[in-house]
């Protein structure tokens, strides 16, 4: 699953950060942003502010005007989006003229005359407001007066200004983001290649191709590598050990075997015939143990070398000289129809101890014919032997492979020669199957890895 993929992960934990840190820097920058505009406008306000109260007049009846326009049209024409209103204590209002019939309402602030207060988000008919009031004390009737002073502009000259912002920001952080990611990802790629060139390595031990890691990998790795070194060197010693252990055993078992063949005879020249066929199964039983064990040795450490490229055909055609010589071998119709130069990975030896023991199966049930075909189906070589026989019941097909198991007990054998060749074909990954033919017979597919080295 995508989930267990280390890249995955480490991309999708870069991609959080990326875009977490591009959000939050978005939202700081638009809010500077924000700030930065609307200090600019009150700022704006405060100039219009300062500038209406230098025309404030007190008139001779103690009333209050404005002795003149604001320089800024805006304020001339309704609702031209800047604003300006003063109100006395007595309650009367003056106001621009783009302000039209409306008064603004803005909420008591309890700040003391002279001080410039802020406000925002007020509501009007004309939309939502920002504005700036002050209250100044003017001599009228020998007492001061306070008097209002109230600037106000549009919020949509503000929320425009930051919605174009916003966009032009957007625009700028999801290219940035892009271009984080795509670095995060040539990062993690260029970061994580050590673990593919492992890959690599592991494959082409796996392949036959290489016995160890080789190769110098970052210091993260190294120590991984050489660990697992150090495992595969201790691995082959143990199966060095095993083979010589396994030989020794077959050998020192060779002349008790010897010793009881010959106490065999001389039963049989005794007169016990019975007792002396007896002796001989068993020896035999005994013999083709140390066989199988022995050729799952050789095979186990044949199966670490390196392209062990076997010919078919020659093979194939010094086994079905061999077999010839047997009883009922030269009676046999062998038909082969395999292709010069086709090779399998395997070793020599093994593949003659696996297609040695079909063909022996095949010389031994067939009524008068083999047949022994091979091709290449992809990357595996297909060897098929097919004898004319009685066949193998579908229900007995899972006893085949048992190691000791015999289908008719009628012909000799110890039951051993296909767990052998099971044995040695799980150690090169090979694969075998049996199918029932038509009208009579078995036959029996042997899956072989190609061969992909030189001959």
């Amino acid at each position: 699953m995508i989930w267990h993929s280390l890249k995955f992960r480490l991309f999708a934990a870069a991609t959080i950060c990326v875009l977490g840190a591009l959000v939050l820097y978005w939202s700081v920058l638009t809010h500077v942003f924000e700030q930065h505009v609307s200090e600019r406008l009150y700022k704006e306000l405060e100039a219009h502010l300062n500038q209406l109260t230098t025309l404030l007049e007190v008139t001779s009846d103690g009333g209050i005007r404005v002795s003149d326009n604001l320089d800024n049209p805006r304020f001339a024409r309704p609702f031209g989006g800047l604003y300006w209103q003063v109100k006395s204590e007595a309650g009367a209002v003056m106001a621009s003229r783009s302000l039209w019939d409306q008064a603004i309402e803005l909420p008591p602030t309890g700040v003391r005359p002279g001080v410039i207060s802020r406000h925002r988000g007020i509501k009007s008919n004309s939309g939502t407001l920002i504005a700036i009031e002050r209250t100044v004390l003017l001599k009228t009737g020998g007492r001061d007066q306070p008097v209002q002073l109230v600037l106000a502009m549009d919020q949509k000259d503000l929320d425009l200004a930051k919605a174009s912002f916003d966009a032009d920001v957007a625009i700028l952080v999801a290219m940035l983001a892009l271009f984080l990611l795509a670095a995060a990802a040539v990062q993690i790629l260029v970061g994580l290649r050590p673990m593919g060139m492992l890959r690599q390595r592991l494959g082409a031990m796996a392949a036959r191709k290489s016995d160890t890691l080789d190769g110098r990998f970052p210091s993260e790795v190294q120590p991984l590598v050489e660990e697992l070194n150090s495992l595969l060197e201790e691995r082959a010693a143990m199966v060095v050990r095993a083979r010589a252990s396994a030989a020794d055993l077959a050998h020192g078992l060779k002349t008790p075997l010897a010793v009881l063949s010959a106490e065999s005879r001389a039963l049989s020249q005794l007169g016990h015939p019975d007792a002396a066929k007896e002796i001989d199964q068993q020896v035999n039983v005994m013999n083709r143990h140390i066989e199988r064990q022995l050729a799952r040795a050789r095979a186990r450490g044949q199966g670490r070398l390196m392209d062990q490229g076997t010919e078919l055909k020659p093979a194939l055609e010094k086994l079905i000289r061999a077999f010839r010589q047997l009883p009922r071998g030269d009676d046999i119709n062998w038909i082969q129809s395999v292709d010069t130069g086709l090779f399998a990975n395997i070793d020599p030896m093994d593949f003659e101890e696996v297609a040695g023991n079909i063909l022996d199966n095949a010389r031994k049930w067939t009524n008068d014919e083999v047949s022994i075909s091979a091709e290449l189906a992809g990357s595996e070589v297909k060897l098929s032997i097919r004898d004319n026989g009685c066949g193998v019941a579908s229900s007995d097909m899972p006893r085949i492979l048992e190691r000791g198991s015999r289908i008719d007990e009628s012909v000799p054998g110890a039951g051993l020669g296909l767990a052998i060749v099971q044995d040695i074909l799980d150690i090169y990954q090979a694969r075998l199957r049996f199918e029932d033919v038509e009208p009579q017979g078995l036959c029996v597919q042997i899956y072989l890895p190609a061969y992909t080295g030189q001959p």
